[in-house]
């Protein structure tokens, strides 16, 4: 089921890219991230600023807080896009087991080139995932999941925390960006808060920056 082939979901006052392959660099990240950006297969072909918001928190966290960050963790990112929060997370944290980027069917291909663009076939994968439908048995015993940017779409809200609620396990936990834009997405979080418990991430310091751009880092685990 494609929950977004009828709807062209564009937020209002979102900068519109073209196609085109760039060099992603990160303070504290020693190698940049090289990505193809492709709005063809839909809104998640281009960098969101959430994305930057999550990866720099690893960042502080990798050096200032944990050193083996991830460490022999399966790494699984939800409505990966261009998978840039993913393929940063491969980039800074060499002990990660492995890291999966995961989306619709048409994002496939964009995900695959950034990979191979970045030589890291070995330890990150691409695999379709379908929001509300039964998740694959190859994507089980995920440790940790990141969620970034993908709180937009009303109709999704619910396929979105199912899907969630059946990647996780006790032990699991979910880092999560969200960027609010309208008085719906409270909507998600009264669902969600239903089956998660959401914690406000207090240690980021440009917290206070990207706060007031409405932007909001949370952990999130079962209940």
């Amino acid at each position: 089921m494609d929950l977004f082939a009828s709807l062209d979901i564009v937020p209002v006052r979102e900068q519109e890219v073209k196609a085109h392959v760039e060099s992603v660099q990160f303070d504290g990240l020693p190698d940049p991230v090289w990505l193809a950006q492709d709005l063809s297969g839909g809104c998640g072909g281009k960098i969101w600023e959430s994305a930057n918001v999550m990866i720099d928190y690893f960042i502080w966290k990798h050096l200032h807080r944990e050193s083996l960050l991830f460490q022999d963790k399966t790494v699984l990112e939800v409505g990966s896009g261009t998978g840039l929060v993913g393929l940063a997370v491969a980039k800074l944290c060499p002990t990660v087991k492995q890291v999966i980027l995961t989306d619709q069917l048409p994002m496939m291909e964009l995900m695959q080139k950034n990979i191979e663009l970045n030589k890291l076939d070995q330890v990150v994968k691409a695999k379709i995932l379908n929001w509300g439908e039964p998740v694959p048995k190859d994507l089980s015993n995920i440790d940790v999941i990141l969620a970034s940017d993908c709180i937009y779409l009303e109709v999704a809200f619910i396929p979105l925390i199912e899907t969630l609620f059946e990647l996780t396990h006790q032990d699991a936990i979910i880092y999560l960006a969200y960027r609010k834009r309208r008085s719906a997405d409270k909507r998600f979080f009264q669902l969600a808060r239903k089956k998660f418990i959401f914690e406000d991430i207090q240690d980021d310091p440009q917290r206070a920056v990207y706060s007031r751009k409405g932007i909001h880092l949370f952990t999130v685990k079962r209940k």
